[in-house]
């Protein structure tokens, strides 16, 4: 008999050109991921997903409860022009160096009016006689496509609506983004002065220990990202801080990560993710009426409809970030 010849599966290409000078847009597609991959329809956790970084050689999906599954292992990591995945999300590749995982190949090159960013899918073979229906799965307009067009979003430069006020000006105008990332740095730099000094002590009124403390500050991120990356796909988001607030999962967070500069490593991560999910969001999407639920010390305080921005920007900038400082800050030994 004649023998059949194998059926290959070519890969898939996808372009898309941004705005953008070549490193930023490196910079932008790793570590701002979270912030503009289309969570609430391609990812693992989908409702619950919280964000996706790359933490130690691995593409990681976080559950706004801490949970966390591994998307890909990076295979060459060349910034700002290239980058090779191990690509399984939703499935653990056999022992062995990525069997059962296709290969993602991501480029970065300079392009009239910006960088052109090029994505490579293949590898197929490794799935063997269900090569075809595995590359059937990422073909169509809500694939590869579509993540471009999520990140050629997310990499659009704009303009804060509300310009954050002059420091000199009375009143307390409303903080904009630059407020929420100069509250975001006064907190990082207070964790890592402890750090460093290695002077946080227990807490003396029964409350959270530093690490708690910013393990909340990360989870409570996630919880924002979440809420951002619903009104991006307009779909009716809710926002409650019972989870990051749980000490069961503040717990289990500190015990995940061992010490306090991975724990402050984990908070940046998820703070510079929040930061970029609040920036992409337009003035239309800030002003929704977000059904929210605060606790304090396990007693509901609040429960309705905030506006968004009021409550990812201007309460996370003037209120949220500036309490836990002060928390740090009484932890400290003196």
């Amino acid at each position: 008999m004649t023998a059949q010849p194998t059926q290959t599966a070519p890969p898939i290409l996808r372009t898309a050109v941004v705005a953008r000078p070549v490193t930023e847009a490196f910079t932008i597609f790793t570590d701002e991921i979270g912030a503009w991959w289309p969570l609430p329809t391609h990812s693992v956790f989908q409702g619950q997903a919280g964000g996706v970084h790359f933490i130690d050689g691995k593409l990681i999906e976080r559950a706004t409860d801490g949970r966390q599954t591994t998307w890909a292992e990076v295979l060459a990591w060349e910034p700002p022009n290239r980058l090779v995945l191990s690509w399984f999300p939703g499935r653990q590749p056999e022992a062995g160096g990525g069997e059962g995982s296709g290969r993602v190949e991501v480029t970065f090159a300079e392009a009239e009016g910006g960088t052109r960013v090029d994505i490579r899918h293949d590898g197929w073979e490794a799935f063997g006689a269900d090569a075809l229906r595995r590359r059937r799965d990422y073909l169509g307009p809500s694939a590869w496509g579509h993540v471009l067009d999520h990140f050629a979003d997310g990499a659009e430069l704009r303009h804060d609506p509300e310009p954050d006020p002059d420091p000199d000006a009375a009143g307390d105008a409303p903080l904009g983004i630059d407020g929420l990332a100069a509250a975001y740095e006064e907190f990082f730099a207070e964790a890592e002065a402890g750090a460093a000094a290695g002077d946080f002590g227990p807490p003396d009124d029964g409350g959270w220990t530093a690490e708690q403390v910013i393990a909340h500050v990360a989870l409570n991120d996630l919880a924002l990202t979440a809420v951002a990356h619903a009104l991006v796909h307009r779909s009716e988001p809710t926002f409650e801080n019972h989870t990051c607030q749980a000490i069961e999962t503040l717990d289990a967070v500190v015990a995940e990560h061992g010490d306090l500069a991975a724990l402050i490593a984990n908070g940046r991560r998820c703070a510079t993710q929040a930061l970029a999910a609040a920036r992409r969001l337009d003035p239309e999407q800030r002003a929704k009426l977000v059904e929210c639920t605060f606790e304090h010390d396990g007693q509901v305080v609040f429960d309705g409809l905030m506006p968004w921005g009021q409550v990812a920007i201007e309460t996370q900038a003037g209120r949220h970030l500036p309490a836990h400082v002060e928390q740090l800050q009484k932890l400290r030994r003196r």
